[in-house]
């Protein structure tokens, strides 16, 4: 499934111009049109009601700041207002939005070729040998794996031994049976990426996203050995942008491929369309029916296609691309009251900014 094309459309169809026999022969020229980007101006007052709602955001929840930033693909900003003690350069644990930068992570390993999304993890990771159905990455990612949270999440034991402990658990239904939210799939998923890499996880992410993006303020907590793959990353504002920047330009960032298309449609892209997700708890508060690999589809067209995909997480980090309208943002916030309350609060704002673009 493709998501709505981020970018102008590049071809440039060349018009041959028509030549009439004269007595002087005159060389026959092409025209191609020149191409121009109209760069959108807002009002002064267009993010106004943005701002006014994330101040009772952050005053409701007694927090000691917050802030928006919208951007542009080209990394132009278009809006951003910071309250109180959060700025750009402040850091913050994000608890969920830490999974779509391990995601992107993993699929550096599938655009190389080194693994499939679909193929059975128990080649790298031998603990999972005795599963059947089999666990695939794409299962893990996407939450239909059946791989039931452990409570070595928590902390206390290496990514090597809280895998090996979930791997040894009940599962809790049948791979590719079902949709349940959790966060030992996505421990899993990190310690794929340290056996792929050769390295710890912490050191990998840097290798292949964090250090290319120059998310240089971006560490994992308890690294090299504990580094918590599914909720455990402290980042700014500053950094995840240029991570959302990314993934609105399809994978180029400073020139460079960090992604390939194919790997951005598969993480952006609703991958659980065939399983009743409407039950579960954490859709219950994201109220998002669909998932991609590691992010949220909020919103998508009549066809299905992605339009808008968020990274939202327990602790209130809105992160979100708007394909349709080009842009990026982040509501920045450390809430620590709950996902049912952070989530949804901003939410909120993420909605009234985006449609403080559109309009």
């Amino acid at each position: 499934m493709l998501v709505t094309s981020c970018g102008n459309d590049d071809g440039v169809g060349a018009n041959a111009a028509s030549s009439t026999p004269t007595s002087v022969a005159e060389p026959t020229t092409t025209t191609v049109p020149a191409t121009t980007t109209t760069i959108k101006i807002y009002a002064s007052t267009a993010f106004d009601q943005t701002d006014v709602l994330l101040a009772e955001r952050v005053k409701s929840a007694g927090l000691s700041g917050g802030m928006v930033r919208i951007g542009r693909a080209d990394g132009s900003l278009i809006h951003e207002k910071s309250i109180g003690s959060v700025n750009g350069a402040t850091p913050l644990s994000v608890a969920s939005s830490t999974k779509w930068l391990t995601a992107a992570t993993f699929m550096t390993f599938v655009d190389q070729g080194a693994i499939g999304l679909d193929d059975n993890i128990a080649k790298w990771l031998p603990e999972f040998a005795n599963d059947s159905p089999p666990v695939t990455a794409r299962q893990l990612l996407s939450h239909t794996s059946g791989v039931r949270d452990n409570s070595c999440q928590s902390g206390g034991m290496s990514l090597n031994a809280c895998v090996k402990a979930i791997a040894s658990s009940a599962r809790q239904f049948p791979a590719g049976s079902k949709f349940s939210y959790g966060n030992s799939d996505f421990l899993v998923v990190g310690r794929l990426v340290e056996v792929l890499g050769g390295s710890d996880f912490a050191t990998i992410v840097s290798q292949r996203i964090t250090g290319p993006l120059q998310m240089n303020a971006t560490t994992w907590p308890g690294a090299p050995v504990m580094a918590n793959t599914a909720f455990g990353v402290r980042v700014t504002v500053d950094d995840y942008g240029k991570f959302l920047q990314m993934i609105l330009n399809r994978g180029m960032a400073n020139g460079a491929r960090i992604l390939s298309v194919d790997a951005i449609d598969a993480l952006v892209s609703n991958q659980v369309s065939a399983y009743d997700t409407t039950k579960d708890f954490s859709v219950g508060i994201t109220k998002i029916p669909r998932y991609g690999l590691g992010s949220w589809p909020d919103v998508v067209n009549e066809f299905g296609a992605t339009v808008v995909v968020s990274g939202n997480g327990g602790m209130g980090l809105y992160p979100w691309v708007d394909f349709a309208t080009k842009t990026w943002g982040i509501i920045g916030v450390q809430d620590e009251r709950g996902a049912q309350v952070a989530v949804p609060a901003s939410q909120k704002v993420e909605v009234e900014a985006r449609n403080a673009v559109s309009r």
